[in-house]
């Protein structure tokens, strides 16, 4: 039987497996996947109205390129020191702060009307979702055994996503009844999500941790150590379409597929679905399989063609459908990414890998959001083929490197064991 490969009774013990065990067992797992499915919940409320609620306001296209480009800019210039102050102040401190200041934002638009005040709003958001992501996935590697990290991080996925599956949904219905209803919404879940974690979380920062720091000095390094080089260049890649969905998603949905704000907000929740589900048991497989770079090339190849039809896509039930296919596609390379990228990080550096981690993805970003504008202009399929092939290499390049290093290393081990 080949590594990738199960019998029903080992799919069986997987269902068990994330039913009675590592979700339950780890009260941290627990509550920070609830708190991150809560804050992104709020997030994909907005997510498909905040566009279209700026050109209410008389935002033009250049000016909605902006508010991506400085919420994309600004995520990115503070992941990093964000991961640094979270492995020395604590995880849970970082989270709170981020969370309030989302939540404090969400209400600000319902108050200013200027298109350019949109713009400064967006920068200061950046800086809040730097806050949550780095510390809560740092949290996951202090308190989960190596060995079911990618269970781990596959059932922190299918909650992040179940947010994105709520959230969307919830706030198309929501701006049915105007575009504010979706802002207020997304001001309760933030807030539910710091109920969360001022109750529930517990700072998870070892206590020998700064100490350690303060005897010796750390590596740098060894943040960009190869097998993290080659998960930053994949995540690059993939935040192409987050730089997409920021800036061009809503328009060209609503302007060239002729969907509405509600069919917008379903296709968020088709692909969510399928992702929330899958999660928790890829997450088993990557945990399982040699070689974590198979599942990565494999199912990162896969989502190649998907782009391709949306380029071509001329209604909106052509996208949704296959939207739920991309689901299930991406299910199965993210919790073999963040296991790799657990397993390769530093113990005193955990908090700052993630926040290279992000902030190289977010550089995708900022050029998906910035490079797609432009050829949005020309034509609106343009993005869309680029996006594809661009991800395409990125895959290739980093998943044949990540298998390469992971079939040295336990060439390595055979030889000493």
């Amino acid at each position: 039987m080949s590594q990738m490969e199960q019998t029903p009774q080992q799919t069986k013990k997987w269902y068990s497996a994330f039913t009675q065990g590592l979700l339950w067992q780890n009260r941290t797992l627990l509550a920070v996947s609830l708190a991150v499915c809560a804050a992104f919940s709020g997030v994909g409320m907005v997510g498909p109205v905040r566009v279209l609620y700026a050109q209410s306001r008389g935002a033009s296209l250049t000016v909605i390129g902006l508010m991506a480009s400085a919420y994309l800019i600004s995520n990115f210039l503070f992941q990093y020191p964000v991961g640094w102050l979270a492995d020395r102040w604590g995880r849970k401190q970082v989270m709170l702060v981020g969370l309030l200041l989302q939540a404090g934002l969400a209400l600000l638009y319902l108050v200013i009307a200027d298109p350019i005040t949109f713009v400064v709003l967006r920068f200061v958001e950046g800086i809040g979702t730097a806050a949550l992501l780095p510390a809560a996935r740092a949290m996951i590697v202090d308190t989960v055994p190596e060995d079911r990290q990618g269970e781990a991080y596959g059932i922190f996925g299918a909650f992040f996503n179940s947010g994105f599956l709520l959230g969307p949904g919830i706030g198309g219905f929501l701006a049915a009844f105007g575009y504010s209803a979706a802002f207020l919404g997304s001001f309760v879940f933030r807030v539910i999500a710091v109920v969360i974690v001022l109750f529930m979380v517990h700072n998870t920062l070892p206590s020998t941790l700064s100490v350690g720091m303060a005897k010796s000095r750390v590596s740098y390094k060894a943040l960009f150590a190869l097998p993290l080089v080659a998960a930053y260049l994949i995540a690059f890649g993939d935040y192409l379409y987050f730089g997409f969905e920021q800036t061009l998603m809503p328009l060209w949905m609503h302007d060239h597929i002729g969907a509405s704000v509600t069919i917008i907000g379903i296709t968020y929740v088709v692909w969510a679905i399928p992702n929330a589900v899958l999660s928790p048991f890829s997450g088993r497989l990557a945990d399982h399989v040699r070689y974590r770079g198979w599942p990565i090339l494999i199912f990162g190849l896969a989502q190649v063609p998907l782009y391709i039809i949306y380029g071509f896509a001329s209604t909106a039930l052509v996208v949704i459908i296959f939207f739920a296919i991309h689901g299930v596609v991406y299910a199965f390379i993210q919790p073999a990414v963040d296991a790799h990228v657990a397993a390769y990080s530093a113990s005193t550096l955990r908090a700052q890998v993630q926040g290279v981690y992000g902030a190289i993805g977010l550089v995708g970003a900022f050029v998906g959001a910035s490079g797609f504008t432009q050829l949005y202009t020309v034509n609106f399929r343009y993005p869309l083929f680029t996006m594809g092939i661009a991800y395409g290499v990125c895959v290739l390049i980093g998943g044949i490197t990540i298998l390469t290093v992971e079939r040295h290393k336990y060439a390595h081990l055979s030889e000493h064991a």
